[in-house]
């Protein structure tokens, strides 16, 4: 009887009376690569030049990294500077994923490659994320909050997860809120400089979005105004959590 393989690490299942004299190396191998991986693997992933969305390779047996990259315990995506998305086996799994991107590099992990957001995690640049998969939808376990970003643009946009420190001495801002993101995103605004009042900063929803109770841009004009808002979904969308 042949190897099968396992389905969520894709270990070698050596079937009944076969590799005589040889299973010892197999095993060794097993234990060496595939579950040393999944236990204790940091891998590197380097985007720069590789087209959107990347497939993570889910080969069978002791394989080296390269070739099971949906097995390792961490990864890191670096050397990237827009949106992408990585598609991960939709099976089950624990991962430690740290989006190692810059300037506009959003980081869309879906299970099972079905574009649909209610697959998806969504990570803004230098956040990480440790999260369990059921092979459908990611529960997320610990999530870091990106670093602040100051903006003094009269226009930008903003990513699920960001923290950003707007910057109206000179101009009015407007930034643009992602457009349906997961259930539960946040983004951070902190007038930096108390200038709201002169020059005001404007939140502007993506889509259909609602943003203060419209689907309308919102205007916030309070001195040294600081506050966060939290996505609940196409009813009600964007509200205030922290002020």
């Amino acid at each position: 009887m042949a190897s099968t393989y396992s389905t969520r690490l894709k270990l070698e299942l050596i079937g009944s009376g076969e590799q005589s004299n040889s299973w010892g190396n197999t095993t060794n191998n097993t234990l060496s690569r595939s579950l040393e991986e999944a236990i204790a693997g940091v891998l590197a992933i380097n985007l720069n030049g590789v087209s959107s969305p990347l497939t993570l390779t889910s080969g069978n047996g002791p394989v080296v990294a390269a070739s099971n990259q949906a097995r390792s315990a961490a990864i890191r995506f670096h050397n990237f500077t827009t949106a992408f998305t990585v598609n991960f086996p939709a099976v089950e799994k624990i991962y430690y994923i740290i989006n190692d991107g810059t300037g506009n590099a959003t980081l869309t992990l879906d299970v099972g490659g079905t574009g649909s957001s209610a697959n998806q995690q969504i990570l803004s640049p230098g956040q990480k994320l440790y999260a369990a998969t059921d092979g459908t939808t990611w529960y997320p376990l610990e999530t870091s909050s990106s670093t602040w970003r100051t903006v003094t643009a009269a226009t930008d946009n903003v990513f699920a997860g960001e923290n950003i420190f707007v910057n109206t001495s000179s101009n009015t801002v407007n930034l643009t809120l992602p457009t349906t993101p997961p259930v539960g995103s946040e983004v951070r605004f902190m007038d930096l400089a108390d200038n709201f009042d002169s020059n005001a900063l404007t939140i502007t929803p993506g889509g259909s979005d609602k943003v203060f109770g419209a689907a309308a841009p919102g205007t916030v004009s309070t001195e040294g105004a600081a506050f966060s808002l939290v996505y609940t979904g196409a009813t009600y969308g964007w509200k205030i959590t922290e002020k």
